[in-house]
């Protein structure tokens, strides 16, 4: 039996709810596990929290409660949320549970009678914060950072860990294993902060009850960290050590590349293959902090969807670096490339296959040099996205995936589909668009699914594809495979967001929901022209309102309201103009369905004719808002 891809989070501290850098680094492993599973791995997937220490046992204290009941309520956020998210772990450890604590102290007492924990007396400066003693050049640090207040002057015995004796095997290691820390800049800084010289490590305190006590010595309690860094060892499965990648924030990478290696070689054990150190979700250029008041917590994002956000946080972080979050930005980034981007790539590409091939994707054959660049692009798709996926850079692999969709919505405008099917001596041009569309919106199924698998099973099974998207084999596919079927009806994939108003709603999130009587006395007037005529039903009857759908968009030469769109009605396309240019961008406009007035008689605005209206609602002041059909209406369909 081959050994399953060992992976692992830090295991978060219990003194707050999640915020988005704890959702962050478990979805990053979700996804990393998810793709793992794709390419016929087995997998093991560890999470879980910290819950021992100085800064629980007070916090529990301040409340009333004992430190366990504090963990238990912190935790079930923890269990709760990844359950909502769907995350993949086999299991969620806790330091608390009766099989870690032996390990502890089995483990603690191997290194005792080792001769690499030896007890004596510290004395020395003492990190609040981080829980364990600093060096001089610690200090330092701390102090530049104007954390100087969370350091004291503490004395007391103690039980040692050889640190120092690490040293030189640590920097060997270091030469050996250059794959070691990724990426290279952050373990640069490691081989740094070690070839400074490496102290001797304090493991234990007296002066604190909540913890393992240390064998045989129930006085003292051993150091959360080495107690913490043990929950590797003990949720590895049977036959998965070493771990294949662990996962942490940049904050706790000198625990995890020099205290948890050093702890391994005293204890005879392999080292993990890859620590990879991400950066800070920032806002501003602050790191996000419970004591400046600007974290994010996951709830507040989780309102687009699982999925938007799994995407926004791989589309957005370059891992290894600092990324700072807007609530602005992360909209802008899910209305451009989720809603206008692959939703209405997705909707207009199926559509088109349903209406001029019958739904069944058509052979492809180049015709022209465009068409031989996108099946290029197409064939590269998915080694590209492997490759930088197995160097864990989602966020390359991503940004490679849509440069090559964008790039597909401007294949579209320029082959016009709709008018190639007017022309049975265009039947081969035709088909290899809507054959090319098709194939590679079928690899772009099977490449979001670690990330967004929610909406990957969506666009598989619109494609028509049997089975689950994510039970793929990545390392199979092969793009130029014929349809095995028909594809079925477009389904939304993403709904844009309303950004204005969400962030209004952002603004004001304490304010009560007014009622309908409130809603009325306290709103202003509208700015609305009074109402026309009336007229009889007869002649209401002799409109001809019908479900539209936009193909094609471009603003209008010197006007600042016209756009000029090529609205498919189910039975022909037509030449629309419409004076919605304040409220919508024309990439925004492709591929959604309105509401047309189709027996309206042609008019000419700026040199061009428009044959019908668009259906909106608005006041005089105000931007229009285009009425929409359901997304299951179909072109054509009758509006009454």
């Amino acid at each position: 039996m081959s050994k399953p891809f060992y992976l692992t989070t830090p295991i978060y501290y219990v003194n707050d709810r999640p915020h988005i850098g704890h959702t962050y680094t478990t979805v990053l492993a979700d996804v990393i596990a998810r793709f793992h599973r794709m390419m016929g791995e087995d997998v093991a997937f560890l999470t879980g929290t910290d819950e021992h220490g100085q800064k629980v046992e007070k916090a529990a204290a301040a409340r009333g409660i004992t430190p366990k009941a504090l963990a238990d309520e912190v935790v079930a956020n923890y269990t709760e949320l990844w359950k909502r998210m769907d995350i993949t772990h086999f299991r969620f450890i806790r330091t608390t549970d009766e099989d870690h604590r032996k390990v502890v102290q089995t483990r603690f007492q191997q290194l005792l009678d080792s001769g690499d924990i030896y007890k004596s007396t510290y004395k020395g400066l003492y990190s609040v914060s981080d829980e364990a003693f600093v060096t001089e050049i610690q200090a330092k640090e701390l102090q530049a950072q104007g954390l100087a207040h969370q350091l004291v002057e503490l004395e007391e015995e103690t039980y040692n860990f050889r640190l120092s004796k690490y040293e030189k095997p640590l920097l060997e290691y270091f030469a050996a294993h250059p794959d070691f820390v990724q990426p290279d800049f952050r373990f640069n800084e490691v081989k740094r902060f070690v070839e400074g010289g490496l102290q001797d490590l304090s493991i234990s305190r007296t002066s604190i009850q909540w913890g393992i006590s240390v064998p045989d010595d129930d006085k003292h309690v051993i150091y959360v960290w080495f107690d913490a860094l043990l929950n590797y060892l003990t949720g590895a499965p049977e036959g998965a050590w070493p771990p294949d990648l662990q996962i942490v924030g940049k904050d706790i990478l000198r625990f995890h590349a020099v205290y948890w290696p050093a702890f391994l070689m005293a204890m005879g054990l392999e080292l993990p293959k890859t620590i990879l150190a991400h950066g800070w979700w920032l806002m501003g250029d602050d790191k996000m902090s419970k004591s400046k008041g600007n974290v994010v917590r996951p709830n507040t994002l989780l309102k687009f969807g699982n999925d938007a956000l799994r995407f926004y946080f791989m589309r957005d972080m370059q891992v290894g670096y600092d990324r700072s979050f807007s609530f602005e930005g992360f909209m802008d980034r899910l209305n451009a490339d989720l809603a206008n981007g692959l939703g209405n790539l997705a909707a207009r590409s199926i559509t088109m296959i349903q209406k001029y091939r019958d739904g069944l994707a058509p052979a492809v054959v180049p015709t022209d040099e465009l068409d031989r660049t996108v099946a290029e692009q197409g064939r590269a798709l998915v080694p590209d996205f492997l490759s930088k996926a197995k160097a864990d850079d989602f966020h390359g692999a991503l940004e490679g995936l849509w440069i090559h969709l964008r790039f597909l919505d401007g294949y579209i405008v320029k082959a016009e589909p709709w008018k190639l099917a007017k022309d049975e001596a265009s039947r081969a041009k035709l088909d290899a668009v809507l054959g090319l569309l098709y194939r590679s919106l079928r690899a772009t199924s099977l490449l979001i699914a670690p990330v967004m698998p929610v909406m990957a099973q969506s666009l598989w099974d619109s494609l028509g594809m049997p089975g689950k998207a994510a039970e793929q084999s990545l390392g199979e596919f092969v793009y130029d495979a014929p349809a095995v079927s028909k594809v079925g009806d477009p389904k939304p994939l993403f709904s844009r967001i309303d950004k204005e108003a969400e962030l209004k709603a952002l603004e004001e999130p304490s304010t009560p929901t007014p009622t309908t009587a409130e809603s009325a006395s306290a709103a202003s007037p509208l700015d609305v022209p009074e109402l026309r005529p009336v007229i009889d039903y007869d002649t209401f009857a002799q409109t001809d309102l019908r479900v539209g759908q936009i193909l094609s968009a471009e603003a209008v030469p010197k006007s600042k309201k016209l756009i000029k769109m090529t609205v498919d009605l189910g039975f022909e396309q037509r030449t629309i103009l419409g004076g919605i240019a304040i409220g919508y961008t024309p990439e925004e406009l492709i591929g959604k369905k309105v509401v047309v007035v189709a027996n309206l008689a042609p008019r000419a605005l700026m040199g061009i004719e428009s044959h019908g209206m668009l259906l909106a609602a608005s006041d005089n002041a105000s931007k229009p808002y285009l009425i929409a059909p359901p997304d299951d209406a179909k072109p054509g369909f009758i509006v009454k």
